[in-house]
């Protein structure tokens, strides 16, 4: 087994580059680079053929992935462009549906969370409840715009649906960790903490902006913006990390205020971000996750036994919360946007790791819950395309 820093390095980018090669080189394979990342970290790591241990300091590097990777799903957030995009609905009707469609989601996945634990197969319903609640709004917002759905009212209402979940997740897991006594400070003081240091990032890159000194260095280095974005992460993961929120609402934050200081340039500084991100960041993180998943304290038969009946109150949630669309959309768009709104993947990921290392939630939870994600993030675009009609906009 191979301990060596560098080693390690080489082969986390050696899979980084031959994964997203074998996805081109055969069509058939439709699974996520990130997931096939995660197995092969599995196979090479603690679980599988143990070709590679990774060091102690090789947390503080995937911690760095998943800051990353939240920073990547507030950035995707782009509150400026709503009134630019040609949806046929009222903004306010988009809100409200999105807002009923979390709200109905939320109480769905809490007595979901209470049934599990009263089977015997959840020990903390509240966080189970709050996994099954949320969306990954870093899969939802690719399919929308591969699909060209993204400019449509519905595909906004999706879009805020898959944010208020993603957000409301993010915000309330912190809550679930201090109540179980295993995160330190207070929620409450961590969010004021990042509110008001969201704020003043805003302002402060508004008033640097508008310096005409440094426009024009700005436009003849074209990196000044990923170097400022890249500040403000990690300030604000500084404080978050400081006040005992981690790293997930530190990242989301920032992501945030970047893109509202963006503006018109949103795009292209996304796209310099998301380079750097899917090219060093995240396969650092989904990589050396696999690497360091210890599956030995997992009971397989058992996470066996449960898996359906997790992926069956998964489905079922985000299913019977989309019917409230029912009145505006048809039956078939209705089904398809439960199906894309099923899809959990990295918060989950992340999150449940940090609960299994906290005592939250046992081996066999963490791997059922895993499993779960991998399984919805496969699914659940297949589902979603083969289901929604060309015009889903179309009036019943």
């Amino acid at each position: 087994m191979v301990t060596a820093p560098f080693f390690v390095f080489s082969v986390v980018f050696v899979v980084a580059f031959v994964i997203p090669y074998l996805s081109l080189a055969i069509p058939s394979l439709r699974m996520p680079t990130a997931i096939l990342e995660i197995v092969c970290g599995i196979l090479l790591g603690k679980s599988g053929l143990q070709f590679v241990l990774p060091p102690q300091w090789i947390g503080v590097i995937t911690k760095l992935g998943l800051l990353y990777l939240m920073f990547l799903a507030g950035l995707e957030i782009r509150t400026s462009s709503a009134a630019d995009l040609p949806g046929q609905g009222s903004k306010r009707q988009q809100v409200a549906l999105a807002s009923v469609h979390f709200a109905m989601t939320l109480a769905l996945s809490l007595l979901a969370g209470h049934l599990l634990a009263r089977f015997g197969m959840a020990t903390s319903p509240l966080f189970i409840g709050l996994m099954l609640a949320t969306t990954s709004l870093g899969v939802v917002v690719p399919i929308l715009k591969e699909t060209g759905l993204i400019v449509s009212d519905l595909g906004q209402t999706l879009l805020l649906a898959a944010l208020f979940a993603d957000f409301g997740t993010v915000a309330l897991v912190p809550f679930t960790l201090h109540t179980q006594g295993t995160q330190a400070g207070n929620p409450l003081w961590t969010l004021a903490w990042l509110g008001v240091l969201g704020v003043a990032l805003y302002l402060a890159g508004r008033l640097l902006l508008r310096t005409q000194v440094l426009r024009s260095r700005a436009a003849r280095t074209q990196q000044l913006g990923v170097r400022g974005a890249l500040a403000i992460m990690g300030i604000s993961a500084a404080v978050s990390q400081s006040q005992g929120g981690g790293v997930i609402l530190g990242g989301f934050v920032a992501g945030l205020v970047c893109s509202l200081l963006a503006g018109r340039a949103h795009e292209g500084l996304r796209r310099k971000l998301e380079v750097l991100g899917y090219s060093f960041f995240l396969p650092l993180f989904f990589v050396t996750v696999g690497l360091n998943m210890d599956l030995s304290h997992i009971h397989f038969q058992q996470m066996v036994t449960w898996l359906p009946a997790y992926l069956a109150v998964a489905f079922a949630v985000k299913l019977l919360a989309t019917l409230t669309f029912r009145p505006w959309y048809r039956g078939r768009v209705v089904l398809a946007a439960g199906a894309l709104m099923s899809t959990r993947f990295t918060l989950v990921i992340a999150v449940a790791l940090t609960a299994a290392a906290s005592g939250v939630i046992s081996g066999t939870e963490e791997g059922v819950l895993i499993a779960t994600a991998l399984v919805t993030v496969i699914v659940s675009p297949l589902a979603f395309t083969a289901l929604m009609p060309k015009n889903p906009d179309q009036p019943m």
